[in-house]
């Protein structure tokens, strides 16, 4: 069990001045090409684009993050759309959520199976300009991930940490909170780093994989992502609940019958 929360504040950006970026560290290690194309405040949203790029297995990409001990909940508003279209055009370009134990990086000293994180994004996945949601959970560098169908909109994203669950709640503006999935993440230490992700362009990165060194310090052959993630605002706050409760209390019960309603209709839509 983790102890009380030793970050018990809540910490939240509304992006409402360039200085904003100084709350935050940005994952980059000397010697590895960065996979962030740009980085700024744009009239109150953090705008991120990153270059072709991933995170999957010991692939490594953007992120930007606030380190954090204890059981919280990581919330962001955001939109994702192409650099000229609405939504992205390559496969697995998304951005969100991510959550990661704290591994210190080197170019010199760098050895494969040491990732473990997760992360919850929205975009397109597998089917370019089709919104989805990507969910990934990585253990000892080994991804596993989920696609759901999502909508073309603006998004409310919230990851929640009780003890070794983990719940993925989201929001479109204008409609009620919807759960759906959850992680049992045992292994994740107390201090975890919090903060948000962008990557695109899978099949670039295709063209080098499994070569993690490779693209960890070159990128990929050709830049083609073509995403850009606006991020309206981003929390960290403690988990307002006693940990021994039942995950489910975090939602209610109204919540969870449209849960299931959604879930019946995804099924249907798979099949």
């Amino acid at each position: 069990m983790l102890t009380e929360p030793v970050n018990a504040q809540t910490f939240r950006d509304d992006f409402a001045s360039p200085n904003s970026l100084n709350n935050w560290q940005q994952l980059e290690v000397d010697g590895w090409q960065s996979k962030v194309r740009s980085l700024e405040i744009q009239n109150g949203h953090l705008v991120m684009e990153p270059t072709s790029s991933g995170w999957f297995e010991d692939n490594v990409a953007g992120f930007l993050y606030r380190e954090y001990t204890g059981n919280f909940e990581l919330t962001a508003r955001l939109k994702v759309s192409g650099t000229t279209t609405d939504l992205p055009q390559t496969a697995f370009s998304l951005a969100g959520l991510f959550v990661r134990a704290p591994h210190e990086l080197r170019a010199d000293t760098w050895q494969p199976g040491q990732e473990n994180w997760m992360f919850f994004s929205i975009g397109s996945a597998t089917e370019p300009g089709t919104p989805q949601f990507e969910i990934k959970s990585t253990y000892q560098s080994q991804s596993t991930l989920k696609i759901y169908p999502a909508q073309d909109a603006w998004v409310t994203l919230k990851l929640v940490r009780v003890d070794e669950v983990f719940t993925l709640l989201h929001c479109f503006d204008g409609q009620d909170w919807q759960l759906l999935d959850q992680f049992i993440r045992p292994d994740l230490p107390e201090t975890l780093q919090l903060g948000i992700t962008a990557y695109a362009d899978w099949p670039s990165v295709a063209e080098v994989y499994p070569d993690y060194a490779q693209y960890n310090r070159q990128g990929t052959p050709q830049d083609r992502g073509n995403l850009v993630a606006r991020f309206d605002f981003i929390s960290i706050s403690p988990t307002p609940i006693e940990k021994e409760l039942p995950i489910a209390n975090l939602i209610g019960e109204q919540v969870l019958t449209s849960v299931q309603e959604a879930t019946t209709e995804t099924t249907h839509a798979k099949q």
